[in-house]
């Protein structure tokens, strides 16, 4: 019998800030277990890159000479030869990965191809093929095709699905077997830029033309509705940014803020990042930033901080605030995000926005959340997609945590945001089905069917898409809004009572929509408060329930 050693994998080491060292003994330094990683004892549990050698140590916060934090790759034998020559000293945890909260799924769809059932065997023996192909031809109003769309569609069976992405022509072909032109439970599109999508549940495909044996089947998409001039985007008027606007101080102050996400595109003509950082190692750490692979960072950079420049939208935050991206993925983990919040702190950073988590903590995160807040980092972040319990960071106390909520009429009945109808509502607006939500939930904006920047060849696309990633950064914006226009706020020094000062002006603003509490938190920031509209007041009717159901227990 042959044993196969597992394999090394990154841990998180940091000081243990309850350890309470033995009398007369030296305080653990991380600077001295670093270079004890390195002693020959270590060497045979940290083969990660093939031949057994000297652990690979990073230590994170490039500013700082005593480290904040270790990252080192171990195996299960190296972790518990650290444990025992430590002890309590040191807090050793996985470093973690991070999740994206990027395009939640609708109800019943898988996330990847591995996510799916397995495909019922194809009986290649039959004497006739129960194949059935859809050639798609997506196009706009013009008759131009739209490619780069993903196209998907749904049969009777579990196992019936297939996907594809158009070409340059705006054709996909999508296959199906035992399935016929009346079983198709729905055919999806959706658009990579520039377009609403399209969903057709149960279509009729039985008076489709054929050729070359191969259903044609054409689907036009209608082209996004930027509106008249740059406020016009739903999101940014529900939040009453659009009166913001008409009344900007003499002297504004000009705040920093971060996004922490995959790097932000430059070349878009509506972002004019002032600079970044990657923490990827996939390449140059100062230019890296730029090259954001997925869309999601430029996504929410352009909802957070795009330019007021006549052209395309604006940014939550205001005209001339100042935008850095900190790019985390791909392959973000905790390791990462830390590395990024020491960033903040040494670049006297005001905002930093996360729109990403995982469904668990680390100490080592934590910390770093701490030590960020006691410098004056106001942390806004996305609560998670997942429909369940408030995600990490989002969940920790010193964070502002921000559900999605959605508005009706702001996008097509058609589209693919339908989906996402949750079933808490309140007049126009309702809890995303997919949005995070519990105790922790501190405010809910605009998540569903937001229209942002995305990158493309002609540095000018915008893009709807969904997520509380999308919600976090409109209320980040108006965080460092609310900075740049209120000298108490400005005041404060960069420590924690300026945190918790804006987080106390962010909840002055805002207005209960009548959702439960644990999807809405204190409700939906909106500018300004007006003293004369009762119904803009802070959070009234929710304060009065509380008082109410308060009274009601000491009665009871």
């Amino acid at each position: 019998m042959t044993d196969i050693p597992t394999r090394p994998e990154p841990y998180l080491v940091s000081l243990n800030p309850d350890h309470i060292a033995e009398m007369g003994g030296a305080p653990v330094s991380l600077s001295a277990v670093a270079e004890e990683l390195k002693a020959p004892r270590f060497r045979l549990h940290a083969a990660a890159h093939g031949d057994a050698g000297t652990p690979e140590v990073r230590a994170l916060g490039i500013a700082h000479e005593e480290p904040q934090t270790l990252v080192v790759s171990l195996d299960d034998d190296g972790v518990e030869e650290l444990k025992g020559q430590y002890g309590n000293a040191l807090i050793i945890e996985k470093d973690i990965e991070l999740d994206m909260f990027d395009h939640p799924r609708p109800p019943g769809a898988f996330a990847v191809a591995s996510d799916r059932p397995p495909v019922a065997p194809h009986n290649f023996f039959a004497a006739t093929s129960s194949e059935m192909v859809l050639e798609i031809t997506v196009k706009d109003p013009e008759g131009r095709p739209v490619p780069r769309a993903e196209v998907s569609g749904r049969g009777s069976a579990a196992f019936s699905f297939d996907d594809a992405v158009t070409s340059a022509k705006g054709k996909a072909e999508l296959v199906f077997f035992s399935e016929t032109a009346t079983t198709i439970r729905e055919l999806r599109v959706k658009p990579s830029a520039g377009y609403w999508g399209i969903v057709i549940a149960r279509p009729d495909l039985s008076g489709m033309p054929k050729r070359n044996g191969k259903l044609q089947i054409s689907l036009t998409l209608q082209p996004l509705t930027l509106g008249d001039d740059e406020a016009d985007i739903w999101g940014y008027k529900a939040m009453g940014l659009d009166r913001a606007d008409a009344t900007p101080p003499a002297e504004r102050y000009v705040p920093r803020i971060a996004i922490i996400d995959s790097g932000i595109d430059p070349t878009h003509e509506d972002l004019s990042p002032l600079g970044g950082r990657d923490f990827t190692e996939r390449g140059t750490p100062d230019t890296m930033w730029k090259n954001d692979l997925s869309g999601h960072g430029t996504h929410v950079a352009g909802t957070c901080g795009a330019d007021f420049n006549a052209v395309g939208i604006c940014g939550a935050a205001g005209p001339d605030a100042e935008l850095y991206a900190l790019s985390v993925f791909p392959g973000g983990r905790a390791s990462s995000l830390v590395d990024a919040l020491l960033w903040c702190i040494d670049h006297k950073i005001d905002v930093a926005n996360m729109s990403l988590g995982s469904a668990q903590g680390t100490s080592a995160l934590q910390q770093a959340v701490a030590r960020a807040v006691a410098q004056g980092v106001c942390l806004v972040a996305a609560a998670g997609n997942a429909a369940r319990a408030v995600m990490f960071p989002a969940a920790y106390d010193e964070v502002i945590a921000v559900s999605a909520i959605g508005a009706e009429g702001s996008f097509p009945a058609n589209s693919p945001h339908t989906d996402h109808h949750g079933p808490h509502r309140a007049g126009p607006y309702f809890a995303a089905g997919f949005t995070c939500f519990g105790p922790q939930i501190d405010v809910a904006a605009p998540g569903v069917a937001v229209i942002s920047c995305v990158p493309s060849e002609d540095n000018a696309a915008y893009a709807a898409w969904d997520g509380t990633s999308m919600a976090a950064p409109y209320v980040a914006g108006f965080v460092a809004r609310l900075l740049s226009m209120r000298p108490d706020l400005q005041a404060h020094p960069r420590n924690r009572a300026r945190c918790l000062a804006l987080k106390s002006a962010l909840i002055e603003t805002c207005r209960d929509l009548g959702l439960p509490d644990e999807y809405q938190g204190h409700g939906m920031p909106v500018w300004p408060v007006d003293p004369e509209r009762p119904e803009e007041r802070v959070s009234v009717i929710r304060k009065l329930k509380q008082i109410s159901n308060t009274l009601a227990a000491e009665i009871g």
